[in-house]
């Protein structure tokens, strides 16, 4: 693991170095037309704005959001800290860095992410941990994971709101110690991301989209989540039937209305306590 400088507590000069996201990379002149890069380094804790100078080749940058591995050194202006950086080498996203390396900008809700990072952290199945680490490394499903609402007029109806829900209904779940610890687990990960079909249909902005006004939710949770669940058929195939099981089993006009396995039924449950407190 990297010796990462909290951006939160940086507030002197001095070395700097670790991993962070690069946000809005921008190549600019010097009066003396000598040119350098501006951008901010970002993560769950805050951000700090930082340079480049003496910039050799513009196609060297990463691209906004990539991850890097960066070193330097802290100097202190009026407005407070930058860095003027020595090195930046995009690197792949650190497993064991997924919830530290979301931008602080996009979580509406950044005092959410402890409960996150506790949740996955306190999982003791190995391959149910993996596939929430794999799900939530894609930019693509965490970032509007984390931002989206959970409903646009009803429970939950703010940015953040759906991360709010599936951290609510997880931790219900995890108070279900009539399951067995390994059956309980599957059911806090099926309450996490029995919603994440949402960030299909709604956007962070508060919007529907297109594909929203066309589909329910539930009919794209499986597909949002299938590349990561293909994996896990290849460890624990009973436990990815019951996962896909667990987030998607309603009452319906050809279901009596019992599902299964009771442990579909608590999640279930759940997810209507969550909504009910949240305000549906």
């Amino acid at each position: 693991m990297r010796n990462e400088t909290s951006l939160a507590k940086v507030n002197q000069a001095g070395p700097f170095e670790g991993c962070y996201r690069l946000r809005r990379p921008l190549v600019c002149h010097t009066r003396g037309g000598r040119p350098f890069v501006k951008m901010v380094l970002e993560d769950l804790s805050g951000s700090i704005p930082a340079y480049i100078w003496g910039l050799r080749d513009e196609a060297e940058l990463p691209p906004d959001l990539s991850c890097v591995e960066v070193g330097g050194l802290i100097r202190m202006r009026r407005d407070g800290a930058v860095v003027d950086l020595e090195q930046v080498l995009p690197i792949p996203k650190p497993d064991e860095e997924v919830i530290r390396l979301m931008p602080r900008s996009l979580c509406p809700l950044p005092w959410q992410m402890p409960f996150l990072e506790k949740l996955i952290e306190g999982l003791q199945l190995s391959w149910l941990r993996r596939f929430v680490m794999e799900v939530l490394s894609e930019d693509a499903l965490a970032f509007p994971f984390i931002g989206c609402p959970a409903s646009l007029r009803h429970h939950h109806n703010y940015p953040g709101g759906l991360l709010q829900h599936s951290l609510e209904c997880a931790r219900i779940m995890e108070r279900y110690v009539e399951f067995p610890p390994g059956e309980r687990e599957i059911g806090m990960v099926g309450a996490l991301f029995h919603d994440i079909g949402k960030i299909r249909t709604m956007t962070p902005g508060m919007k529907k989209t297109s594909l929203g006004a066309a589909l329910d939710h539930d009919k794209l949770t499986l597909e949002v989540l299938a590349p990561y669940l293909a994996r896990v058929d290849a460890v624990s195939p009973e436990g990815a039937a019951e996962l896909r099981y667990v987030m998607t089993w309603r009452p319906g006009r050809q279901d009596p209305g019992i599902p299964k396995t009771p442990l579909a039924n608590a999640v279930l449950a759940a997810d209507r306590v969550s909504a009910g407190v949240g305000g549906g």
